[in-house]
């Protein structure tokens, strides 16, 4: 009886805390993964620690499909950002200065970028 009442407390806590856990479509992961890629490049060096555990969160559960393109998204960005290029160098800055913000932020900041966004309603 004990054992099940254990089971349960601990399913209840596991659903509590997945119920808090932002949920990120796959377009939402890929671009999150391009920005983890920009911001880790030598061109930017930016703190990637918030990111990291959003992206190993958010990875669990991806298809295959997914998993696949995250990688080639990965690659592709970090050939952008290693282009000697000054226009796409400027690109790469203001991306991760602007759009990449709210996945820099990790999970806290997903969270406040969509409680601020209107209603879709």
């Amino acid at each position: 009886m004990k054992f099940v009442a254990i089971i349960s407390a601990v399913a209840a806590i596991a659903a509590a805390g997945s119920a808090n856990a932002v949920e990120m479509k796959d377009i939402e992961y890929l671009q999150a993964v391009r920005c983890h890629a920009l911001a880790g490049s030598s061109l930017v060096k930016a703190d990637t620690a918030a990111i990291d555990a959003l992206l190993r969160d958010q990875s669990y559960g991806r298809t295959p499909h997914v998993q696949e393109r995250a990688k080639t998204e990965r690659a592709r960005a970090a050939r952008q950002a290693r282009s000697g290029d000054e226009a796409v160098q400027a690109e790469i800055r203001n991306e991760v200065a602007g759009a990449c913000q709210v996945w820099l932020g990790g999970e806290e900041s997903v969270k406040a970028a969509r409680a601020a966004a209107p209603s879709a309603d």
